[in-house]
């Protein structure tokens, strides 16, 4: 890997600084909703398509996977140069999306680099922020990922401003693969390792083996060896399963209600004003959605430094279940008064992201706090690849799922509670497993 003079960090926020930056780019991942619709016009298709849903699937599916090679390479190159080089990817995917909005294959093929890019980086202002602080790591990391949502509420407006007056679709991409290359380098400047072993000021580390603290620094070959990692990964595929379905299904929620949103033949608008008004309409349900996004990866993470990890966890998972079946119950009633549509899906969906956001605060320190912060970023990218799995299911359950999206709603809602079930047996491993 190439080289590159490091500086010290005398202000441990700074590092947070430049995480916040990192996944400000990184997390326009999740504006899918507001390029849906456009792109499946494009490519003469459904919005709720196999096809078109699939893109959005693919770049999870990367996203999941390249994890895990993000979090081996910046174990052995450092979160900077790792950052930095994942920015480059997450860059060349946006300019292939650019150039590929008439083409389902290409889109295919941008979306995954896309999603590499996501991947190669994501882990790195992780691993950097909990190295830096051991006795946060909770909060530090809900505030380190909470970029993550934001850059969906704003990159979401951006996009929609660009394509409804700065020339479409080909040019949102174009234009916010800029901005994300200027915004990941500069924060990847700021995202330098500790030195080993540090601890702040006037707090003292627990010992190992009690609460907070890993009995040992587990290889990722000895962790998965644990019922402890199994747990949590089917826990995070469960809870992922949920937020990714409702992210990457906003608009065609919002849209089901039609007759609502049809323009009626006498109506002075035309059908090019309407969409107009519905994308705009759409990018702030996103927005605020990515808000609560942000918002739910602060205060769970926040909240599990009180009361422990699993404790929140159950906790989240009760009220993501309770979320998604008055979801179930609102669609059913079928309301017919498009205020009360708008402030109802709007409220749903930031419910449910408020809830998605906790997965992003509580399993990294529950990773580190179970299997150590030595091989933290390896580790936690095998936990991660159970995202690609949530992301798949997620982004394709309303295509397979036959009913309405009340019953989609119940789907996931059994299986938060499935989760909840999981959290009740998951325990930090207790001894290192024997070598085979």
């Amino acid at each position: 890997m190439f080289e590159m003079k490091q500086r010290k960090i005398t202000n441990r926020w700074v590092t947070v600084i430049g995480a916040l930056l990192v996944q400000l780019a990184l997390g326009s991942i999740y504006a899918w909703s507001v390029f849906n619709g456009p792109l499946a016009t494009d490519l003469d298709a459904g919005k709720k398509s196999v096809e078109v849903l699939g893109i959005f699937a693919t770049s999870l599916a990367a996203f999941g996977i390249m994890v895990q090679l993000g979090g081996w390479l910046q174990d052995k190159y450092g979160p900077m140069k790792i950052a930095m080089l994942g920015g480059a990817v997450y860059v060349v995917g946006y300019i292939l999306s650019s150039q590929s909005t008439g083409s389902l294959p290409m889109m295919y093929v941008a979306y995954f680099v896309l999603g590499t890019g996501v991947g190669l980086g994501y882990s790195c202002p992780l691993a950097c922020c909990v190295k830096w602080f051991p006795d946060k790591k909770g909060l530090v990391s809900g505030i380190s990922v909470a970029g993550f949502g934001a850059g969906t509420f704003i990159f979401a407006q951006v996009g929609t401003y660009v394509m409804n007056n700065m020339g479409g679709i080909v040019n949102a991409y174009l234009y916010l693969g800029v901005i994300f290359l200027v915004m990941v380098f500069a924060g990847a400047l700021l995202l330098i390792n500790p030195e080993p072993g540090y601890c702040p000021a006037g707090w003292k580390p627990p010992a190992a083996g009690t609460a907070g603290a890993a009995t040992k620094d587990y290889t990722w070959r000895e962790m998965v060896r644990t019922r402890s990692f199994w747990f949590l990964w089917i826990m995070f595929v469960l809870s992922a399963t949920c937020g990714l379905m409702m992210i990457g299904n906003v608009g065609n929620l919002a849209q089901s209600f039609e007759d609502i949103y049809a323009v009626d033949a006498g109506d002075s608008f035309d059908k090019a004003t309407e969409n107009i008004m519905l994308t705009a309409q759409l990018a702030t349900i996103v927005g605020i959605l990515a808000i609560f996004n942000g918002a739910g990866r602060v205060v769970w993470g926040f909240i599990s430094d009180k009361l422990g990890r699993t404790k929140t966890m159950k906790t989240m998972f009760l009220t993501q279940a309770i979320v998604y079946l008055v979801a179930a119950g609102f669609v059913m009633t079928k309301p017919t008064d498009e205020t009360l549509v708008f402030v109802g899906v709007t409220a749903l969906v930031s419910a449910a992201g408020f809830c998605f956001g906790g997965n992003f605060a509580l399993f990294p320190p529950t990773t580190a706090e179970y299997f150590g912060t030595k091989n933290f970023g390896g580790n936690y990218g095998k936990v991660f690849t159970s995202y690609g799995v949530g992301g798949v299911i997620g982004a394709l359950i309303p295509a397979f799922v036959s009913g309405g999206f009340e019953l989609v709603f119940v789907a996931v809602a059994v299986g938060s509670l499935a989760a909840l079930a999981i959290a009740f047996m998951t325990k930090p491993p207790t001894a290192a497993p024997k070598a085979e």
